[in-house]
């Protein structure tokens, strides 16, 4: 018999008890730890978070305007953007990788489908204009803990 087989039962339980702790919580942390309950909407905005686009009394207020969101290393700038219901929105990746723009939540993307714009270069940009008074959040689905929130009035 070789010395493999002489460890009794109970310290073979043991370690792949102690493996499978271990596997766990590495997917755990991987998969879902980054995400907490306030990474959908941040807890308190700062007057350098938010951005407020306000539009003219005048004629001119019928045009359409146009706000930009960099992505950094950091995340999404502004976090929080406060636009009129006809405004878009461009995001620009200024990462230095690939990203994507995607509706909350992670990973389904399910609570506002057309904020799924999908995966874009560093450098490169995507649009959408929107049309519905909403609270839309969104993230980088590459790295969950780079969001934002678009609030339409």
């Amino acid at each position: 018999m070789d010395e493999y087989n002489k460890k009794p039962l109970w310290q073979w339980i043991t370690i792949y008890l102690i493996i499978g702790v271990l596997v766990y919580g590495l997917v755990y942390y991987f998969a879902l730890g980054k995400k907490g309950a306030n990474d959908y909407l941040p807890s308190a905005v700062t007057p350098t978070q938010a951005v407020s686009e306000t539009a003219p009394s005048t004629p001119e207020a019928m045009v359409e305007k146009e706000v930009s969101v960099t992505l950094t290393a950091d995340g999404y700038i502004p976090a929080v953007l406060t636009i009129k219901a006809g405004t878009t929105v461009t995001w620009t990746n200024n990462s230095g990788k690939n990203a994507t723009v995607s509706s909350d939540p992670h990973p389904t993307h399910t609570n506002y489908p057309p904020l799924n714009l999908g995966p874009f270069q560093d450098g490169k940009t995507h649009s959408l204009k929107f049309d519905t008074p909403g609270t839309y959040g969104y993230h980088n689905h590459l790295d969950a803990s780079q969001t934002g929130t678009i609030v339409v009035e």
